[in-house]
């Protein structure tokens, strides 16, 4: 991991606490341990069996599918999960996950606010009937919008969806490097494909697949893409609201 400006973080594919339970291998990497405020990070493969049921009593949780395919299993009803799917889990269901495939599943998930209660539920989970919420989206069928000339975003899960505290989206990089810039928002990146540099105040930190980066609120940045090819990456901010907003201060970097 390494600290930029005003706790601006850049962690490894390695960083993290590390918990493991049956077929399920999870790596917190954004919390409060690690210096966040309200918001979480955590990486978690499953193997190819049902996971231990999940609540979280006072918080929003939002799945992304990285890789491989899926159920989850929310209160009793039944999304399927593949690359590009997202969840929304409300405060106070009861969720496991389900790898079907052969392959590991890769799901990452934010909290927010981080929940001190969140525990493993010690039933198995219970059956419903009738027609499920609208929990799931996928991002293929989200509107494109472009943010700049080089970037694009789709929401994923936002108030849409009922939640009501967290924004999800995905986002596109090409070639390029953004305007020096900072959010009213606490935030959380997740890097699916291709490699940047983070640049703050005081320097500067690389990172690739698998990286996260945590920027508070206020923080003054930029994510430049060097390469050829585009970057692809996993937001989740709080307090809700547009992955485009941002406010560039006078001076640069």
């Amino acid at each position: 991991m390494k600290v930029l400006t005003g706790g601006c973080r850049v962690y490894s594919a390695e960083d993290g606490e590390l918990f493991h339970l049956g077929n399920w291998t999870s790596r917190v990497v954004i919390s409060k341990y690690s210096g966040a405020r309200q918001i979480t990070q955590t990486v978690s493969d499953y193997a190819p069996g049902g996971s231990p049921p999940v609540v979280n009593p006072r918080a929003e949780e939002v799945l992304y599918v990285a890789s491989g395919r899926g159920k989850c299993h929310i209160d009793g009803f039944e999304y399927p999960l593949r690359s590009g799917t997202a969840i929304f889990v409300p405060p106070g269901a009861v969720y496991a996950i389900e790898n079907t495939g052969g392959g590991i599943l890769r799901v990452v998930s934010s909290c927010c606010p981080e929940d001190p209660q969140r525990h493993i539920v010690d039933e198995p989970m219970r059956s419903a009937s009738g027609e499920p919420p609208l929990l799931a989206v996928h991002e293929d069928g989200r509107e494109e919008i472009r943010a700049t000339q080089d970037r694009v975003f789709r929401y994923l899960i936002s108030k849409d969806l009922g939640c009501k505290q967290i924004t999800q989206f995905a986002g596109w990089i090409t070639p390029s490097k953004a305007p020096v810039h900072y959010h009213n928002y606490e935030e959380g990146i997740f890097i699916l494909e291709g490699n940047g540099v983070v640049h703050t105040d005081d320097g500067s930190a690389e990172f690739g697949p698998g990286s996260s980066i945590y920027f508070p609120t206020g923080v003054r940045h930029c994510v430049e893409n060097p390469g050829t090819s585009t970057i692809k990456l996993l937001g989740a901010f709080y307090p809700s609201g547009s992955p485009g907003e941002a406010y560039e201060p006078s001076e640069g970097l």
